[in-house]
């Protein structure tokens, strides 16, 4: 592996606890060439029980401290003190108990970026619940809007880890942001915090928006450009065709073109004529092989298609190969391992593993080195002076030139740490809008300009508009930008020092470069939607299926693959760019970044992405979705269904003591994690019983207060319960949009919290800014007026916002 300096070259990170996103963040600072020290506990981290360890701990060296001991604080407090980031993903109880707070150390580390985890904020209640990623989905209602698995009927395990990728993610924009930061103002660091309860915020599309939630899908109604279709040779795939050119040419190579339209397959209809068309679909689909449908489809440029693959299995998949999503990195233990590669593709400063997952305590008592050499300097160069205005992107102008979901919400995120984010929407404006309110998660807090830019008119306004710009982010196919001359080739001639972000799909390169994608393809990609939809299935390719089989697996397969794969891209895309502002900052030079939806899911996924000689088979979620194991699973209650969550020793040992089952930590079936494996059902019919005596919320208040990771997961949605918390809104987690088209609302607030935090907008008309924008970039009052008059921009109707 080679040494040239990567963006973080200098940086020097310590990193606490055995958070799967504290690990993630990390890795990725470790692959931008950090130099990563991770302080473990005698006998090591808990993560190292996962196979992924390897790659979470790739390019990291260990350290051993008891930070229960003085000595083991001192030697923790020493590397802290010495580094430039800290990532602590501690309860604040422990914060508190071993004095590691930012207050304690500020005055020996003021240069510190003190980058914090928890599960729901610092402060309130909840700030000691155990932090793992599925109590956090429990109560923020995942499981609740999972349960349309079940008819509504109960909860479902929620298989995607999104809280705990969406919470990497916040962390690096944090760290990256607060060092951008440490460059403007002389070298003074700060505190940032995120949790997973910030964190699952961005993943709720529909519930949140102003008006009453909606209903719970339980009818059997396919969205028919998502189909599920069955080949030949029983393997299950998913298409993706949602929109009218995308969705005629599906119809037109399975010679359905005459039998229905895309508007129809829009509209809501009859959920029977829905089923009749699906099973057209299918029928058609069962007619030829996978192979064969892959030989039939190679050429066609509107097809996204995809098998379902379990978690793990796109290592394995064309694209991830030829692109260099997949890497070769020795193994802790010798060998080696594939895994997947860096999460940003970084074509002047390329991220790269740095080394193998290091072995326990493998630094030692050597602390860091001397500053100086590759990367920062002990005293920043840069002159103090006054911030720019609240937020850690304050001053940033960021366009983003995006439909949809993905690339609009990276922008959205962006905009919520302070960036100024201007919109660039076709004339009829963003497609998104046409949702309503719901389309507010995406437009909110941004400035919007509508334009043609197929016109060369409005290609000179983008260019204008890029010369004042820190940042463009974009998500067209190959090829488009350069027809539309907006290549970053192009726009760095207008502006040398411009980050440059592609959130693609597949990427701007390898055999799939060219193919359109929705979230559903990254969920079948992936193994989101695999793993969703639990044991069984789909069911292997020699099962043959009734009809109503085929309709009942097609429904989980379609269900299981819900929204979260768009979110996923969108948090990694505004972490990639956070990144490339700091390393603009540092250098004065601009870059080009690429993300791509498919390896962000992946990486969501990746406690199963890493292949090496006895890797463990994959954990699978059981076929009645309540979850991994005895301890880590749904159960119902005497009213409604608690999620416990307790799969380490002591946190069994607690659980039963809680459940006045004391006598169960000496039962010898159930003394040791080994013998609890091999006696499973017994334990869960003795756990099952205690939970079926109390009421979910009397378990929840009743193990909580005990340190149990025990909560209610058959209520939500999310904001049904989290808008009406006290602690969430003096946390920031919930905020009012002053003004917007419907006026004012609640909304979701940042994905962190920084020493100013931003103030944050609503929602307004597509085209509400043009004339502004256009009279920002030089153009008078007749020159707009033409540039109406002939159809080259829009703005908003005069009562539009009213």
């Amino acid at each position: 592996m080679t040494r040239e300096p990567g963006i973080a070259a200098g940086i020097r990170v310590v990193e606490i606890g055995s958070s799967a996103s504290v690990a993630v963040a990390g890795m990725v600072l470790a692959d931008a060439d950090a130099e990563v020290v991770q302080i473990e506990p005698p006998g090591g981290s808990p993560l190292r029980e996962e196979p992924a360890f390897g790659m979470w701990a790739r390019g990291k060296s260990s350290v051993v401290a008891d930070l229960a001991s003085a000595e083991g604080l001192a030697r923790a407090r020493a590397l802290i003190c010495d580094a430039d980031v800290l990532l602590i993903g501690l309860k604040p109880a422990s914060v508190d108990r071993f004095g590691l707070g930012h207050a304690s150390l500020e005055a020996e580390a003021p240069r510190l970026v003190y980058a914090a985890l928890t599960g729901f904020g610092s402060q309130g209640p909840w700030r000691d619940i155990p932090v793992y990623d599925a109590v956090m989905q429990a109560r923020g209602g995942r499981m609740y809007e999972l349960s349309i698995l079940f008819g509504a009927k109960r909860p479902a395990f929620a298989a995607a880890p999104v809280a705990a990728h969406g919470a990497a993610m916040a962390l690096l924009e944090g760290v990256f942001g607060a060092l951008r930061e440490r460059e403007r103002n002389g070298g003074r660091g700060q505190r940032i915090e995120t949790s997973l309860a910030q964190s699952l915020m961005s993943y709720d599309l529909y519930h949140w928006a102003p008006g009453e939630p909606a209903p719970l899908r339980t009818e059997d109604t396919p969205f028919l450009p998502y189909s599920v279709a069955r080949t030949s040779d029983g393997v299950w795939v998913q298409f993706a065709q949602n929109g009218p050119v995308l969705f005629g040419d599906f119809l037109r190579v399975l010679a359905l073109d005459d039998e229905v339209n895309y508007v129809d397959a829009m509209m809501p209809g009859d959920p029977a004529d829905k089923r009749a068309l699906r099973d057209r679909i299918q029928e058609k689909v069962a007619e030829a092989s996978w192979a064969v449908w892959q030989e039939r489809l190679a050429d066609e440029r509107n097809l996204s298609v995809e098998r379902f693959h379990a978690p793990g299995e796109a290592l394995s998949h064309p694209q991830f190969e030829a692109i260099g999503d997949v890497v070769e990195v020795p193994g802790p233990a010798g060998g080696t391992t594939r895994q997947l590669g860096p999460l940003f593709d970084v074509p002047a400063w390329p991220l790269q593993p740095r080394g193998v997952a290091p072995a326990l305590d493998s630094r030692g008592h050597a602390g860091f080195g001397p500053r100086g050499g590759k990367g920062e300097s002990a005293v920043s160069p840069v002159t103090a002076g006054d911030p720019p205005g609240p937020g850690l992107l304050a001053g940033v102008t960021v366009l983003e030139l995006g439909m949809w979901i993905a690339l609009p919400f990276a922008a959205t995120q962006l905009a919520e740490l302070g960036a100024r984010v201007i919109k660039l929407e076709p004339l009829e404006g963003d497609p998104m809008r046409a949702i309503g309110p719901v389309s507010f998660k995406i437009v909110q807090g941004k400035e919007s300009i509508a334009l043609d830019l197929k016109r060369p008119e409005a290609t000179e306004i983008v260019h204008r508009l890029v010369a004042r710009a820190d940042a463009v982010l974009h998500s067209y196919r190959p090829g488009v930008p350069e027809r539309l001359g907006i290549d970053f080739e192009t726009l760095r001639k207008i502006n040398p020092g411009l980050v440059y972000l592609y959130n693609g799909s597949y990427g701007s390169r390898g055999p799939k470069s060219y193919a359109p994608a929705f979230h559903v393809t990254g969920g079948a990609i992936a193994g989101g939607a695999y793993a969703q939809a639990g044991a069984g299935c789909p069911p292997p390719p020699e099962v043959v299926l009734s009809h109503d089989e085929m309709a009942r697996v097609s429904q989980r397969l379609e269900l299981s693959n819900e929204a979260n794969p768009d979110f996923n891209s969108a948090v990694t895309a505004a972490a990639a760019v956070t990144m490339g502002l700091y390393a603009r900052q540092k250098t004065g030079r601009g870059l080009a970044l690429e993300t791509r939806m498919m390896l962000s899911n992946a990486m969501m996924m990746g406690a199963d992405f890493i292949e090496y000689e006895g890797r463990p088979e994959r954990r699978e979620l059981d076929s009645e979705l309540t979850g991994f194991g005895p301890l880590y699973r749904l159960y119902p209650a005497a009213e409604g269904w608690v999620f416990v969550a307790a799969p380490r020793q002591r946190d069994f040992e607690r659980l039963c003591v809680a459940l006045d089952l004391g006598s169960l930590t000496s039962d010898e079936r159930f003394t040791t994690a080994e013998a609890r494996e091999s006696n499973v059902q017994a334990l869960v019919a003795a756990l099952g019983d205690a939970f079926a005596k109390r009421s979910a919320d009397a378990l929840e208040s009743e193990l909580t207060a005990q340190g149990v990771a025990c909560v209610r997961a058959d209520q939500g949605p999310y904001p049904r319960w989290l808008f009406e918390q006290d602690w969430a809104r003096e946390q920031g987690l919930v905020v009012d949009a002053p003004d917007s088209l419907v006026g004012p609302y609640p909304r979701f607030g940042a994905p962190l919290s920084s020493e100013r935090p931003a103030s944050l907008r609503g929602a307004f008309a597509s085209g509400t800014d043009t004339r502004a924008l256009l009279a920002e970039v030089g153009y008078g009052a007749r020159e707009i007026e033409g540039l109406l008059e002939r159809g080259v921009v829009a703005e908003a109707a005069a009562d539009s916002n009213d």
